[in-house]
């Protein structure tokens, strides 16, 4: 497993960054709802490309919320800020909803992404035409509702520990929970145990859930911050995952139809955790081909 070093920076309020090795230029990884910097322990190919860390955003992984909003737009200008502090452009990597986020960042402030690796990205899709997966749709619907949200929270709270919260998360993000490194499994267990006692994550949470829900619906948003991007574009997009349909992927590359685009079959929604050899592969041979661009 990638050995990691940890440290807070200061936007508006501390940010817990893990440092993921390698050396050279920066690579930046953001992880989706409910996530953290464990996701992105697995991965290989990143450290090849340069200084890796990842950001915990206000109200995940060991970043407290501090009075900070967790919406898409919000967490934007989070990252916006802490991608300025390398004074130069980087490679940024989104998976779920940090890879909306990530769209968002390169289209507002292209300057800042020289590249970007989007990992089964929050986006629209034909509903009509490939329905939500029933479970993660009666999850959504129950975080939208105020107060069964609440209950919601409380319930998992109470009745869930954190390695039962962590197995969910895993279950219901990959079609082969035993894909997934017993080492980056423990690790996720050991950010849900340390989360335990952060004031305020589960509004942050419900904030976030609803913020991405809001992402996935707002079509011409989405497409209009598609359609401004200048970086070199790879989308990875497991062709069995639940939360995000692959039909999204498939029409975000009908929109641009010179990203990379790859889908990958008996995969989820965590293809660099699932598969990290190939996602490797993958975005090696994505930069090796961008470079010779």
């Amino acid at each position: 497993m990638t050995t990691i070093g940890s440290r807070y920076v200061d936007i508006d309020g501390p940010v817990h960054v893990a440092d993921l090795g390698g050396e050279g230029p920066p690579v930046v990884c953001v992880h989706g709802l409910g996530g953290s910097y464990a996701n992105w322990l697995a991965p290989g190919g990143l450290q090849d490309l340069g200084r890796v860390t990842a950001i915990d955003l206000p109200g995940f992984g060991l970043t407290p919320p501090a009075g900070r909003a967790s919406s898409v737009a919000a967490n934007q200008r989070i990252l916006d800020r802490y991608l300025r502090s390398f004074g130069q452009p980087v490679t940024l990597v989104g998976n779920s909803m940090g890879g909306a986020i990530a769209i968002r960042q390169a289209a507002r402030a292209p300057d800042t992404v020289a590249r970007l690796i989007l990992v089964s990205p929050a986006a629209p899709w034909d509903f009509f035409e490939a329905p939500p997966d029933p479970v993660v749709a009666a999850f959504f619907f129950a975080y939208a509702v105020p107060g069964l949200a609440t209950a919601v929270m409380k319930w998992r709270r109470h009745f869930m520990d954190p390695e039962e919260v962590a197995r969910m998360v895993i279950d219901l993000c990959t079609p082969h929970p035993e894909r997934i490194d017993a080492e980056v499994f423990q690790r996720h267990v050991e950010v849900a145990e340390q989360r335990q006692h952060i004031p305020g994550i589960d509004a942050a949470f419900l904030a976030a859930a609803r913020s991405v829900l809001s992402t996935v619906w707002r079509r011409k948003a989405f497409d209009r911050h598609a359609a401004a991007i200048s970086a070199p574009t790879l989308l990875i997009q497991g062709g069995a995952d639940r939360p995000v349909h692959a039909s999204a992927a498939q029409r975000t590359g009908r929109i641009r139809p010179d990203w990379q685009v790859e889908i990958l079959e008996e995969v989820g929604h965590i293809a660099m955790l699932e598969v990290p050899d190939l996602f490797g592969k993958l975005v090696t041979s994505f930069v090796e081909e961008t470079e010779a661009a």
